[in-house]
């Protein structure tokens, strides 16, 4: 039999030796020659504290918050924005795809790029965006170098545009990604044999999703935009009947958005079903996700880095499934729940039998 005084130093040695194992494994082992109170709750709540183990594991709790939608009142509310390469040196010399989507209509532009710079972004934006597609209120992208920078704030400030930003690792939060998905799946069917011919197809790709039925909405994105339903190479080869009967694009706008908040509800509600989702609150200590680089110059690969760093102090509890620390260095961050976990710190007492590690 260990005294309490004595047990909590055993299983910690114990757990140092083999391996930082879990408590399972460590209690296994422990229970073979020893006897200690309570013992699997207290091996359990001993190495739940151990700092080690909580930067270096891979968290099996859900760490997500509840989803939320995100559904503009209209048409060029907002708009989304990303990048997307490099890819296999193209036509002209483009190894980018700058994708633009509108996430009311769902309708998407896309650009092949030669540099993915702030200036050639713009330029796509302001001379060609706007002009052809009319005025937008909010443009929404992610933390890339393009992005965050003052000629990027301030051109786009001239124009009346407010730019929002998703938290940083976050790439769920963009709705342009969903898109990205979309065609990278589409030019792996008709590129696999030769890669540098995707730029030939963005036209074709472009055209496909404006013109197909979106889930999400019952219209096509060129419905929405325009309230007209485009003409497809196949009405050239049937005579189908013509109808005089101009559609309402008030209508088509409203009906879109009903079909937007419906989906969007249902789906929340089928993926966030049954889901118990991490609480915090002020004042509590969290670690955050290391996303640190391989370097071959400093012998270092980013599978033996630690998973997280920290603890750092929750300023603030968001609404939005986010929290803002203290850095380091005095700087605010905001973190999405995704890339945090709860710190749990050594019990600086005594451990003892009962309420106290249940």
């Amino acid at each position: 039999m260990i005294p309490l005084n004595i047990a909590a130093l055993l299983i910690k040695e114990t757990h140092e030796i083999y391996g930082h194992m879990g408590t399972f494994k460590i209690y296994k082992i422990l229970q073979t020659n020893y006897q200690i109170p309570c013992m699997y709750r207290l091996v359990k709540k001993i190495i739940k504290t151990c700092d080690l183990c909580q930067r270096s594991k891979i968290s099996n709790q859900l760490s997500r918050g509840p989803l939320i939608s995100q559904i503009p009142l209209e048409p060029k509310q907002r708009i989304s924005v990303d990048l997307m390469g490099p890819l296999p040196r193209g036509q002209l010399g483009a190894q980018y795809i700058l994708a633009i989507l509108d996430i009311f209509s769902k309708h998407v532009k896309l650009y092949a790029l030669r540099k993915a710079t702030t200036v050639t972004i713009l330029k796509k934006v302001t001379e060609d965006y706007l002009p052809r597609f009319g005025p937008i209120k909010q443009i929404l992208t992610d933390n890339g170098t393009q992005f965050q920078n003052n000629k990027w704030k301030n051109r786009l400030k001239e124009l009346g545009i407010h730019v929002y930003y998703t938290t940083t690792y976050n790439p769920e939060g963009n709705p342009v990604e969903r898109v990205n998905r979309e065609i990278g799946r589409i030019l792996r069917a008709y590129c696999h044999k030769k890669h540098t011919t995707w730029v030939q197809y963005l036209d074709n790709i472009e055209y496909w999703l404006n013109n197909s039925t979106h889930e999400s909405t019952g219209y096509t994105p060129e419905q929405i935009r325009t309230g007209k339903k485009t003409p497809l190479s196949i009405d050239k080869l049937v005579p189908f009947p013509e109808t005089n009967e101009a559609p309402d694009h008030k209508l088509i706008i409203q009906l879109a958005y009903n079909k937007l908040k419906k989906t969007s509800r249902l789906r929340n509600k089928l993926k966030d079903e049954n889901k118990k989702f991490p609480q915090y609150v002020n004042g509590q200590e969290v670690l955050v996700k290391e996303h640190k680089l391989s370097s071959a110059a400093e012998k270092q690969i980013y599978k033996l880095f630690l998973l997280y760093k920290g603890p750092y102090t929750i300023n603030s509890v968001n609404d939005n499934n986010t929290v803002t620390i203290l850095d380091d260095h005095g700087q605010q961050s905001t973190h999405n729940f995704r890339n945090i976990r709860p710190y749990v710190p050594p019990d600086p007492g005594e451990y003892l039998c009962g309420k106290s590690f249940l």
